[in-house]
């Protein structure tokens, strides 16, 4: 009996350190899980009070939500082609290319339709434009910019930029027609009178004796004298001032004498292209009037150099007259094809 109260004091001993240590453990283990548990709720109030703040504004109605879903879907529609074709159109006519129906000059493709990330995008496939080298450039230069192009609607701002994903030129030559076509063909006809005038004369190699020249200042637009027009001041060979009672192109000072006249007649002095007396080489003492312009008169002016070069001016100061250099028929075009991506999306204000 004693020897079993000593074994049940000894396991009581134990017990108790063993109901102490357990005490101590889960201490421990809800020490460690409160002290992980702190992170957690200070991020659980953060969201708390996130909520809290948005939770104070008043939400918004259906009805603006439904408006504003309704202007999204519309920013995103495709663009019909009518607006993005009208967008080229005023690009082109800013540019200065002719646009003009059934002229040829400017021809627009049916566009295509896809999407691009969040933009929407409009593709035209060989997009013809013809004119002026100058400004076809210019029209590709602002095709293929970041600026940004208004879309010409008023209902839903949109942001519209575009790029040329292919390009191909060659150069054309075209009859020039209208205005300039009819400056190009009197200058063309003025130039072909005075070879015909020199050939006719014997002046291929020794020249135009005294050439209406650019040097003297002033051009003509008179082929001939004319005969109800005052005398005219014009250049003397040597240099100086001289009155004649003559006018004419592209020479209206070698004398009769000087054209090897040896007659007692007084035929018309000059080398003209209108109303000219030319000296006969067989009998120096005959003389026949020729034409080899059909007109008095011209609507530009122009000069003459030595060698028959002759130059076309809008006046008769060439101190303010505008020089027109090409006389060719056909005038120089530049033929471009395009292929063109415009990308829009909505345009977003910032808050």
């Amino acid at each position: 009996m004693e020897r079993i109260k000593t074994l049940l004091a000894r396991y009581s001993q134990t017990a108790f350190l063993f109901f102490i240590g357990l005490i101590l453990i889960v201490y421990l283990a809800l020490g460690i899980l409160y002290l992980q548990q702190a992170p957690q709720q200070q991020d659980y109030q953060d969201k708390i009070d996130k909520l809290n703040a948005i939770l104070k504004n008043p939400l918004p109605s259906v009805n603006a939500l439904n408006a504003e879903y309704a202007a999204i879907n519309q920013s995103l529609a495709p663009m019909a082609d009518n607006i993005t074709i009208a967008m080229l159109v005023s690009l082109a006519e800013k540019s200065g290319i002719d646009t003009e129906e059934g002229g040829g000059k400017f021809q627009v493709p049916i566009a295509s339709h896809g999407s691009a990330g969040s933009y929407q995008v409009v593709s035209f496939r060989g997009i013809q434009v013809q004119g002026d080298p100058d400004k076809v450039m210019a029209f590709i230069r602002v095709l293929d910019s970041d600026e940004k192009l208004e879309t010409l609607e008023s209902t839903v701002p949109r942001i519209v930029t575009r790029s040329v994903s292919r390009l191909v030129t060659d150069d054309v030559d075209v009859i020039a027609t209208g205005t300039e076509g009819e400056r190009r063909k009197e200058f063309r006809s003025v130039i072909d009178a005075v070879i015909a005038m020199m050939k006719d004369n014997n002046l291929m190699e020794s020249g135009i004796p005294n050439p209406m020249s650019v040097n003297q200042g002033r051009a003509s637009n008179n082929m001939g004298d004319d005969p109800q027009t005052p005398a005219v001041k014009v250049v003397a060979p040597g240099g100086g001032i001289t009155t004649t009672g003559f006018e004419g192109f592209p020479d209206i000072t070698t004398t009769a004498a000087g054209k090897t006249y040896t007659g007692n007649a007084t035929p018309q002095q000059g080398y003209l292209l209108y109303q000219h007396d030319k000296i006969s080489s067989a009998n120096t003492t005959l003389y026949t009037t020729v034409d080899y312009f059909p007109a008095l008169s011209v609507t530009y002016y122009y000069t003459a150099e030595k060698d028959g070069t002759v130059r076309q001016w809008s006046g008769l100061n060439l101190a303010v007259a505008k020089e027109y250099p090409d006389s060719r028929p056909t005038k120089p075009e530049l033929r471009a094809t395009v292929d063109i991506n415009i990308y829009f999306t909505q345009e977003t204000k910032p808050k």
